[in-house]
């Protein structure tokens, strides 16, 4: 999806595009982690039908005592491999789940915020939410507050002026008043 698009499309206001451009990147972020972590455990598995092939074809040539004792070392390589896969996916899921929540949280970095965060108290729920990661990100909030995203509304330009007061943004007004427009009114 590109701005032309959208604005072929009929939308016209900067701040909308703007919204649904930053709505398709958190989606196609969301696609990428899932493409890697899919990727991660395809090459796992590429890796380990290889090995198992290399040890099928060296069994044929075995004597049967020998077949057990092999088979019983690659249970455990299998195992062991097993394991280090799962922990690998376990690790990127993670990774994913923490980069989303802070996303969501509305982190203007999420390197910066993340350097701050203790990640040893941290967990991911089966429902891929981070647990324990909103104390700390509130911690991180009352310390660093520029690094998240304020909930609150930004404030008007309030003007002044004979008496009236009048709400808007000072440019705007004057663009107004060369254009001859009348001003806005509230």
């Amino acid at each position: 999806m590109k701005r032309e698009e959208l604005k072929k499309l009929g939308i016209e206001d900067d701040e909308v595009l703007d919204n649904i451009m930053a709505l398709h990147g958190k989606d196609i972020e969301k696609h990428k982690s899932e493409l890697e972590s899919t990727r991660e455990e395809l090459e796992s598995l590429r890796s380990q039908l290889a090995e198992a092939s290399k040890t099928i074809d060296s069994f044929k040539a075995m004597k049967p005592d020998e077949l057990q004792k092999a088979a019983e070392e690659w249970r455990s390589k299998y195992e062991a491999a097993q394991a280090e896969a799962q922990a690998k996916l376990d690790e990127l899921k993670y990774e994913h789940a923490l980069e989303r929540s802070l996303l969501a949280a509305k982190a203007k970095n999420v390197k910066a915020v993340k350097a701050l965060l203790d990640t040893s108290g941290l967990k991911v729920r089966d429902d891929g939410t981070i647990e324990g990661l909103a104390e700390q990100l509130e911690k991180v909030k009352a310390e660093n507050e520029f690094l998240l995203e304020s909930e609150e509304p930004e404030p008007k330009i309030v003007l002044g002026g004979k008496g009236k007061s009048v709400i808007g943004d000072a440019s705007v007004i004057a663009a107004r008043r060369a254009a001859g427009l009348p001003e806005e009114k509230e």
